[in-house]
């Protein structure tokens, strides 16, 4: 009888005394190696969350905006079927490189990766140039649902959320996050008092500020203010800190200075609007501690 089944090169490792499979599998063929999971299978009975159509949307786009660099991490998975390794030789590391036979009547599910895999094709109704790339796959042998459940947890365990302030550390596509991050080089208050790697500042440390919160006040800053393209906005936005730096140098003692410098942003957008050929005349002539 003629058996159809799905090929792929892999790399066969050890862990956890198990033996798993690396590949790269096709963004054409992802829909197809890896069904989606039935949403109306009970909580009990499913190995993995269900699907957020708002995160989908935003990994899609995020997809299609980066078309020349988005990068995504390998999905994880595991195979319920009886499986086939052929190494390439037998000696020496010939015996870890190979090829994968899976019958296309198994069942392969998705324990890390499935918004990547949604998002994917969704991507790719909307750019079929897509399909000529890969992602990179672990495969494990399926030993049951509840060691499915199992993998899901243990991948998920120790994934720690990035601190805001690092996430616009390192983030250089955010056009507000490049325009903090100079404001930090270029002005010298921000410079010395911003925590850059974390959203709460050590007792210990001299910072005042979190680069979370220095964006968070720009962003109320440039709120309503209409620009041509982002080179008017870094001038703006580094030219209105420049000012208020010399105002915050004197409040370094305020108690509540994380909320000083939000009211800071709100003001200097009311200013920019309004006056945007002399909010720094006009700013000069405030008494910011009655206006603030």
């Amino acid at each position: 009888m003629m058996v159809f089944e799905y090929i792929l090169p892999v790399i066969r490792g050890i862990q956890g005394e198990r033996e798993y499979y690396v590949s790269m599998c096709p963004l054409g063929i992802l829909p197809k190696l890896f069904p989606l999971p039935d949403e109306r299978i009970n909580s009990f009975q499913r190995s993995q969350r269900r699907l957020n159509k708002a995160r989908l949307r935003k990994i899609c786009q995020y997809i299609l905006e980066n078309r020349q660099d988005y990068v995504f991490s390998a999905i994880t998975a595991s195979i319920d079927a009886d499986t086939t390794f052929e190494a390439v030789g037998e000696v020496a590391e010939t015996r870890k490189l190979g090829r994968l036979r899976i019958p296309m009547e198994g069942s392969l599910t998705i324990h890390d990766g499935l918004h990547r895999r949604v998002a994917l094709e969704m991507a790719l109704q909307t750019n079929p140039q897509l399909k000529y790339e890969t992602i990179p796959v672990i495969l494990y042998i399926d030993t049951g649902l509840e060691q499915c459940q199992q993998v899901f947890i243990d991948l998920n365990r120790w994934g720690v959320k990035l601190p805001l302030s690092l996430t616009i550390l390192y983030d250089n596509r955010d056009a507000i996050a490049l325009m903090v991050k100079r404001v930090v080089k270029e002005v010298t208050f921000f410079n010395d008092y911003t925590y850059l790697e974390g959203d709460r500042i050590p007792k210990t440390s001299d910072k005042l500020l979190t680069l979370y919160q220095l964006y968070q006040a720009t962003v109320e800053l440039l709120g309503d203010v209409s620009l041509e393209d982002d080179t008017e906005k870094f001038s703006l936005v580094l030219s209105y800190w420049q000012e208020v730096s010399y105002y915050l140098e004197d409040n370094k003692n305020d108690e509540n200075f994380d909320q000083l410098l939000l009211r800071l942003g709100k003001m200097g957008g009311l200013l920019l609007v309004n006056y945007p050929d002399t909010w720094k005349e006009r700013l000069q002539g405030l008494n910011l501690s009655e206006n603030l």
